[in-house]
């Protein structure tokens, strides 16, 4: 089980997986998305397992802040749906990770 942490350290995850669902569902579950870097991720929520593995959900270069052209953070937040990343630092936590919300998805 994972739980939202957004002060555990993300150094060394990195992309592993995705799921595709809204903003709206996300925020639903875990509140208002941890603002980023500003640039390329616009959308950010932390988890951590009861071992200390961590997970991350997020969106990759798909808003105005990383190009002008592309949709505001909040035109892209209203989007139906958006294929979000799973960043974790080994496929074993992002696969335990990618099962556990698509249970927590479910119960919307």
């Amino acid at each position: 089980m994972f739980k939202l942490n957004h002060g555990a350290r993300v150094g060394g995850t990195s992309l592993r997986g995705g799921i595709t669902t809204s903003y709206a569902k996300l925020k639903a579950l875990f509140g208002e998305a941890k603002e980023s870097d500003g640039h390329k991720v616009s959308s950010e929520w932390v988890f951590e397992d009861e071992d200390g593995s961590v997970a991350t959900l997020y969106d990759w270069k798909q808003t105005s802040l990383y190009d002008e052209e592309y949709p505001s953070v909040d035109e892209f937040r209203a989007q139906s749906s958006y294929d979000w990343h799973i960043g974790a630092k080994t496929p074993e936590v992002a696969v335990r990770f990618e099962e556990w919300l698509d249970k927590e998805l479910k119960k919307l």
